[in-house]
C-alpha cells in the first residue's frame, strides 16, 4: 500500500515548500536581493538542491517501466522519459477532501487533503494490452519535481488505453541542462523528444499532453508551436512567468516584502521579454488550433478564476473549463479522483484513435 501527500491548506505539501526555499538559500547570507531571486529562478533546479526523492513510494513503482533519453537542443541537454504502455496495472488512486479540527490557536486550517496511491497487488503483472493503443499522452510535471510525480496520472492514462510519456523537463530530475527557460526553449525541446520517439516507433498516432503549473504551461507553449498535439490538458497553469513568480512568492514566502517579489517576478519576465515576447499563457492559447480542457482549483493562489475565464475566452471552440473546490495551488493537479473521469473522457473524445 502506498500513501503519500497529506497537505493542510496553507501549510507544507512536501517538495512545493521545500522547493520555496531554493530562493531563500542565500538568505542567511544576507543575499537575498531582487537580483538574487532572479537569477536563481534561471537556474536549473537539479542543480540547486539535492533531489532528495519526496515520492520514494512512486520512484520504487517506476522502475518496472522502460526509461528513454533523448538529445535536445541548443542549448545542448538531454532528457529522461519513461513510457508506460497501455494496460491494467491494478493502480489504484483515492484523493479527498475531509475537514480538520484546529489544532492550536490561529490554527485557520480547516480542510485535510490526502492521495492514496497503490496497487492490488506486488510486483507489478500488469494485463497488457498494445494491440488496442489509443493514442500518446505526454504527462510534464511542475517546478523543481520530476516524472515519477506524474505516475498516477500514468497509471490512469494507461489503464484507460494511452501509452503514457512521462517526461523530466530541462533541468530537471534526471535531464541536464544548466538552466530553464520558462518555455522558451522547453517548447522545442518537446517537440524534439516526439520526433525522436517516433523515429524509433515508440510514439505513433495521435499525441496529447497533460501538464500541471509548470508543465501546463510549457503544454500549452509546446501546443501552439506543434500540431501534431491534438488535445491538451492544462492543469493550474499561471499567467506570465513573472506574474506566477510574484504570486508564488508572496504564497509561500510571506516573510519577504511585497516590493521584493514585485521586483524580482519584473526582473525574470523582462530577461525573458527580450528574447521571447510571446511566453504569455494566453499567448499560447491564441496560438493554439486545438481545444484545450483548463482546470484549477476553487482557492487555486496562481491561477485565479478570472486568469482562467481569461484564458477560455482565447481558446479555440470546444476547449472546456473544470475548477475543483477546495483545491489550492499545491494539491489540483494530484486531485485524481475528482479529475479523472473529467481528463480521460476528454482525451477520448479529442484524440483520435490509431486506424
Amino acid at each position: 500500500m502506498f500513501r503519500a501527500f497529506s497537505h493542510r491548506r496553507g501549510e507544507g505539501f512536501g517538495v512545493h515548500i521545500w522547493l520555496a526555499t531554493l530562493f531563500l538559500c542565500l538568505g542567511c547570507a544576507g543575499c537575498l536581493t531582487p537580483g538574487t531571486i532572479a537569477r536563481h529562478a534561471f537556474e536549473a533546479p537539479n542543480h540547486q538542491f539535492d533531489n532528495v526523492n519526496i515520492f520514494q513510494q512512486f520512484a520504487c513503482v517506476a522502475t518496472n517501466f522502460s526509461v528513454t533519453r533523448v538529445a535536445v537542443g541548443p542549448p545542448a541537454a538531454v532528457l529522461e522519459a519513461m513510457v508506460i504502455e497501455p494496460g491494467d496495472y491494478g493502480a489504484i488512486s483515492i484523493s479527498k477532501f475531509t475537514n480538520r479540527l484546529p489544532q492550536h490557536k490561529g490554527d485557520t486550517h480547516t480542510n485535510l487533503f490526502t492521495l492514496d496511491f497503490h496497487f492490488s497487488q506486488l510486483p507489478l503483472e500488469p494485463k497488457l494490452a498494445t494491440n488496442h493503443i489509443l493514442g500518446t499522452v505526454f504527462l510534464l510535471h511542475g517546478y523543481g519535481l520530476t516524472k515519477e510525480f506524474m505516475l498516477p496520472w500514468g497509471m490512469v492514462l494507461a489503464q484507460a488505453g494511452y501509452r503514457a510519456v512521462l517526461v523530466d523537463l530541462r533541468g530537471h530530475g534526471h535531464s541536464t541542462g544548466n538552466r530553464i527557460y520558462f518555455g522558451g526553449i522547453e517548447r522545442t525541446d518537446l517537440g524534439q523528444c516526439l520526433d525522436a520517439l517516433e523515429q524509433r516507433r515508440v510514439c505513433a498516432g495521435p499525441v496529447g499532453v497533460l501538464g500541471i503549473s509548470y508543465g501546463a504551461v510549457m503544454a500549452l507553449q509546446w501546443a501552439a508551436a506543434d500540431p501534431r498535439v491534438q488535445c491538451v490538458t492544462a492543469i493550474s497553469p499561471y499567467w506570465d512567468p513573472g506574474t506566477g513568480m510574484e504570486e508564488y512568492l508572496k504564497t509561500f514566502e510571506p516573510e519577504l516584502s511585497t516590493n521584493t517579489d514585485h521586483q524580482a517576478a519584473g526582473l525574470v519576465a523582462r530577461q525573458l521579454a527580450a528574447k521571447w515576447p510571446d511566453l504569455t499563457t494566453v499567448s499560447a492559447v491564441r496560438g493554439l488550433k486545438q481545444p484545450v480542457l483548463l482546470v484549477r482549483g476553487g482557492r487555486d493562489e496562481l491561477c485565479s478564476g478570472e486568469d482562467l475565464s481569461r484564458l477560455l475566452a482565447a481558446a479555440p471552440n470546444g476547449s472546456r473549463f473544470k475548477e475543483v473546490p477546495l483545491a489550492n495551488h499545491l494539491v489540483t493537479g494530484i486531485c485524481i479522483s475528482q479529475l479523472e473521469g473529467t481528463v480521460t473522457n476528454w482525451f477520448g473524445t479529442h484524440l483520435a484513435p490509431l486506424k
